[in-house]
């Protein structure tokens, strides 16, 4: 009985193991997709501010 219950803990860890990867694997996609998309709202944020900026010295530079 006690070889039975040891194939069969062997089995139950190797499935864990197994779907633990699959676990990393999926938020390791998750994180990375979620990171480009904070990235770009970032840039975009950066490029509306430093036009902004441009925009309001070449008026004050009465060039606009």
């Amino acid at each position: 009985m006690s070889d039975n219950l040891k194939e069969d803990l062997e089995v139950i860890d190797e499935r864990l193991s197994r779907l633990e990867e699959k676990l990393e694997e999926s938020h390791g996609e998750f994180s990375q997709r979620t990171g480009k998309y904070i990235g770009r709202d970032i840039g975009i944020l950066y490029g509306v501010v430093i036009a902004l900026l441009l925009v309001i010295i070449l008026m004050k530079l009465h060039i606009i």
